[in-house]
């Protein structure tokens, strides 16, 4: 009736809901922040591999790549808390999160695998979860990637996870110079420092890798879902 459609027609339209990540905004400030620390991964990923490239393993240029690399995650971290989701409606940059996390990990990666390469140290046990990881983004870039980039990339708790421990991972591979030596001096002792030059503990090196392999088994179990399943399929892609 008419008196029906005019009551309708006055009736508040229904807020959206804060929790909800796709909808939820932190404001235009916010959401504008959250794009620029997203940027900061683009921009600080090439210096962390030119520091790494000219001359890590040397102490002084790993704490300061590890320093940016530092500010880089933390950035993945801050994006989120300032501008909501990756598919909050008010970030503009939000579909190039996790496409900038994988530009770092995978950047920074490649840099170190160079430098080991160079050095005759590029073993299996590191270049075989690299190589899988640098497989699984092209891999799913290739055969999803126009369909992620108009819709975004599922909120998978896996994916959130491979990430987390590729991050983890591999800032202690790039610190791992300085920090072996802070643990070998913590080993030693202070009348002792001199005994451990000759034993350097491979502790830090061996954490992060296992942490890669970690990362690795996590990536292959993401791409699965993502590969195998539609984006309708929200039972499986959102667990």
């Amino acid at each position: 009736s008419r008196f029906m459609t005019t009551s309708m027609s006055k009736q508040k339209p229904a807020s959206p809901d804060p929790s909800d990540g796709e909808t939820s905004e932190r404001g235009p400030t916010g959401s504008a922040f959250a794009d620029a620390l997203t940027l900061v991964r683009f921009v600080v990923t090439p210096l962390i591999m030119a520091l790494i490239i000219w001359q890590w393993p040397d102490p002084q240029v790993a704490i300061l790549a590890s320093f940016l690399f530092i500010i880089a995650a933390l950035s993945d971290i801050f994006d989120d808390y300032f501008g909501g989701s990756a598919r909050s409606v008010g970030r503009r940059l939000g579909y190039q999160d996790d496409v900038a996390d994988t530009v770092l990990i995978i950047g920074v990666l490649v840099a170190l695998s160079i430098v080991l390469w160079r050095n005759g140290l590029f073993h299996w046990a590191f270049a075989f979860p690299v190589i899988i990881l640098i497989a699984r983004e092209v891999v799913v870039g290739l055969f999803k990637g126009y369909e992620l980039s108009l819709h975004g990339w599922p909120d998978n708790p896996v994916s959130n996870l491979k990430t987390g421990l590729c991050m983890l991972g591999t800032g202690l591979l790039v610190g791992s110079p300085w920090l072996t030596q802070g643990l070998d001096q913590l080993r030693a002792g202070p009348e002792n420092v001199m005994a451990v030059y000759g034993s350097v503990s491979p502790a830090i090196w061996i954490i992060g890798q296992s942490l890669l392999w970690l990362a690795m088994i996590f990536s292959l179990i993401s791409a699965y879902r993502i590969l195998s399943h539609g984006r309708d399929d929200e039972a499986t892609l959102h667990d």
